[in-house]
């Protein structure tokens, strides 16, 4: 089993920890000091997870204001690395097949044809889509 690195587990842990408090795009994260003592880590190793975030792009900083959570849907980071991690033709046709399946399984559960992926009410179906979707316009630009 992989061990997971001191930063990996407070990342996680924000991140669980957002959900928790249900906070939405566009709002302020908790302040470095409550994480701090709700995570029961240093507030160094707050900083590091805070900038590993967002390096990310997943939340952003608004200087004097605080930390708020990005809108992640519209973001170039899966371009970048899908780049890096998909590089030969058979991993782009890969995606671009399974793209294609779950466009074609979607549809198949629908009366009407023109229907949309995005029409579906599968939430997990539509964000596999949208990434993948992604992916190949990484890849086909």
């Amino acid at each position: 089993m992989e061990e997971r690195t001191g930063l990996e587990h407070i990342v996680e842990q924000i991140h669980n920890l957002v959900e928790a408090e249900n906070i939405q795009v566009g709002e302020k994260l908790p302040s470095e000091r409550y994480l701090k003592d709700k995570l029961n880590v240093s507030r160094q190793s707050v900083r590091e997870a805070l900038r590993a975030l967002e390096l990310l792009g997943i939340i952003y900083v608004r200087r004097g204001e605080g930390t708020f959570l990005a809108d992640i849907d519209n973001h170039q980071l899966f371009q970048l690395i899908g780049k890096y991690l998909i590089r030969t033709k058979r991993q782009k046709d890969e995606i671009i097949e399974i793209k294609e399946m779950i466009e074609n399984h979607v549809r198949s559960k629908h009366d009407d044809e023109d229907m949309s992926v995005y029409d579906d009410d599968n939430q997990i179906l539509k964000k596999i889509h949208v990434l993948l979707d992604k992916y190949s316009r990484a890849f086909n630009s």
